[in-house]
């Protein structure tokens, strides 16, 4: 054995320096970090007014002021040493945590990796006090004069951990870090005044006194529609400012979650997040806005790392969907029907610019982010009260109804219906078909506005809650095949039928193992009628791994798949009775604006919209 290894070490407790430096690695990152940690401390003390200024990614420089109740000059050196706070006192303080901090490692870790220099002055102290430390080692500590409140500036970061500064990411990429954590502060704050100025750039100046919604729309806006909504319950209340569906980007990077204040990463937030939109969402998408969840601080552990950057739940899973139903009764008071939006004159310059498009209601309207159109319960009565249907061109057409049963468009004669008139079976909401465009597409008039109607979205969205409905239930209405079909199966698609059979089951098909990866279809959803079955079966099961992959649930993903491989398509034509009858069952959906894979069923085009296209406005 090597004699180095064989001879006795010594146990003793490291120098606190060394120790403050370790720290600093687990509570100091990166500069964005340093910026968290102070602005946390100016809100624990009390601060409406907290200004950050950056230089050379805070590498060089970081600054924060605030007006906050300050810190006696008997007690700045305190405030230095390890483990020293004002915020708890004992463990069980945790149980009930109501402060940013608690740890009392943030300042200690800071002065141990930079030139820190700190001037503090309560409100009822004739002077301040300036402490000056350089890493970690005490410089000085004396009296000076100063305004109420706190600077703290940490200079040279990581000058003497030549290690740590150099796995720092570019000057941009660490400016970028630093702005996110400013903005995730400001928004979970917006009671508090907030700037941010980056090599002499302002990059924001935000009033203290704002709403969510306000913050919101100052940080995140950027000329989109964001919907604002309150939630009391048990075990969290939630208060939410998101995004309309259309509002998302290719990242998480524009959601903000806090917890009773706090800014967390949580994935099981983000998840809810995305859940609570559903089918709204375009494929990749993520939703963008800030959740602000209070709950009670018993049901929560922030003791979890030293950044305090994650926390467990207790009643994650209730959280959870508590989330998920706030924001979709959020989505469904607004209304999501998509609005055509034409350019604001008939100029020349303005012809070759392709049409804008965005979702409009009511519900929560930000000032200068859109809205002012009629949505949801505003359209759905619109509808109602405006033009009969004109049926002077349907009067020799055989009746169409949608089979309540299957989802189909089904042909049958009035006589067929006992007791019941043309007029009753008939749409009961105001519209006129006016017309198609490309036999896809279907063109309503109602009120003053035109409505394009994607026919297959809509019969898409009409299938998906009637295939969901039943699979939940008694099982999808199923048709039996004249002769059964094989079908061999890949490896990955045989092995997905295998752990996934009770659910095709109960979706209406019946397929039984036929040898090998041979499989044996006898009985398809009636929905799929006319369709391949054994491409009909192969296609589902690709686009059921494809949604489990993405986080969807098994049921949810069966239905939209048989849905989107059953729907009519383009070129498939349908009758004037028929497209009426789709309208009519669409607007009995839940989700009546968009398909399972989030693409607009509708789009607006007001009068407003073309007279200004004519020039007319």
């Amino acid at each position: 054995m090597n004699d180095d290894r064989k001879r006795q070490r010594w146990i003793r407790p490291l120098p606190e320096r060394v120790v403050n430096k370790i720290a600093a690695g687990e509570v100091i990152e990166r500069p964005s970090a340093v910026v968290k940690e102070l602005v946390e401390n100016a809100l624990d003390a009390g601060a409406d007014r907290i200004d950050i200024v950056v230089e050379k990614s805070g590498v060089k420089l970081l600054r924060v002021v605030d007006n906050g109740c300050g810190i006696p000059e008997d007690q700045i050196e305190i405030a230095f040493g390890r483990h020293a706070t004002s915020k708890i006192n004992a463990f069980d303080d945790l149980e009930s945590l109501a402060s940013y901090g608690f740890r009392g490692e943030a300042l200690p870790s800071i002065a141990s990796v930079s030139h820190l220099r700190m001037v503090s002055r309560p409100a009822d102290q004739p002077a301040g006090a300036e402490i000056v430390y350089e890493g970690g080692v005490l410089q000085s500590c004396r009296p000076t004069a100063a305004a109420f409140g706190t600077i703290v500036e940490a200079a040279d970061l990581f000058y003497n951990t030549p290690a740590r500064r150099k796995f720092l990411k570019a000057e941009t990429t660490e400016a970028r870090h630093i702005s996110r954590i400013a903005t995730a502060l400001a928004i979970g704050r917006p009671d508090v005044g907030f700037s941010l100025k980056t090599n002499g750039r302002m990059l924001f100046n935000l009033a203290s006194r704002q709403t969510l919604a306000e913050r919101v729309d100052t940080l995140l806006g950027s000329g989109r529609k964001f919907l604002a909504f309150a939630t009391q319950g048990t075990p969290v209340v939630v208060e939410g400012c998101i995004g309309a569906p259309e509002v998302v980007q290719n990242n998480r990077n524009g959601q903000y979650f806090f917890v009773n204040g706090r800014y967390i990463f949580a994935p099981i937030l983000s998840h809810a997040f995305g859940a609570g939109y559903g089918e709204l969402l375009v494929p990749g998408g993520f939703p963008v806005g800030a959740l602000l969840l209070t709950i009670d601080p018993a049901e929560i552990d922030v003791n979890v790392h030293p950044s305090k950057t994650e926390v467990k739940l207790s009643r994650d899973r209730e959280v959870h969907d508590a989330v998920v139903a706030a924001i979709r009764d959020a989505l469904r008071r607004d209304g999501v029907i998509p609005d055509f939006k034409g350019g604001p004159s008939a100029r020349a310059t303005e012809s070759d610019q392709p049409p804008r498009f965005s979702r409009s209601g009511s519900s929560h309207v930000i000032p200068g982010i859109g809205g002012g159109t009629p949505a949801g319960a505003e359209f759905l009565s619109e509808l109602y009260r405006s033009t009969k249907i004109d049926r002077a061109a349907s009067d020799n057409a055989p009746l169409v109804t949608v089979n309540t049963e299957t989802g189909e468009i089904v042909e049958r004669p009035s006589e067929d219906l006992p007791g019941r008139t043309e007029s009753e079976v008939g749409p009961s909401v105001g519209f006129r078909l006016v017309g198609r465009f490309g036999d896809l597409y279907l063109i309503l008039q109602a009120g003053d506005d035109l409505y394009i109607v994607d026919q297959h979205t809509a019969h898409e969205r009409v299938l998906y809650e009637e295939t969901l409905r039943q699979i939940e239930t008694d099982g999808v209405t199923a048709q039996s095949l004249l002769f059964p079909v094989q079908v061999e199966l890949s490896p990955d698609q045989a092995a997905l039928f295998d752990e996934t059979a009770e659910v095709f089951s109960r979706s209406g098909f019946t397929v039984s193992p036929f040898g090998g990866r041979m499989v044996n279809i006898e009985v398809v959803p009636a929905v799929g009628r006319g369709k391949s079955p054994e491409t009909m079966l192969r296609r589902v099961l690709d686009d059921v791994a494809s949604l489990r992959r993405a986080g969807h649930d098994m049921k949810k993903a069966m239905a939209q798949s048989i849905a989107c491989r059953a729907a009519v398509m383009a070129g498939d034509r349908l009758s004037d009775e028929e497209a009426r009858h789709l309208l009519e069952r669409l607007l009995r959906c839940d989700d009546r604006y968009s398909c399972p894979h989030g693409r607009p069923t509708f789009i607006r085009i007001s009068r407003e919209d073309l007279d200004r296209r004519f020039g007319r406005g």
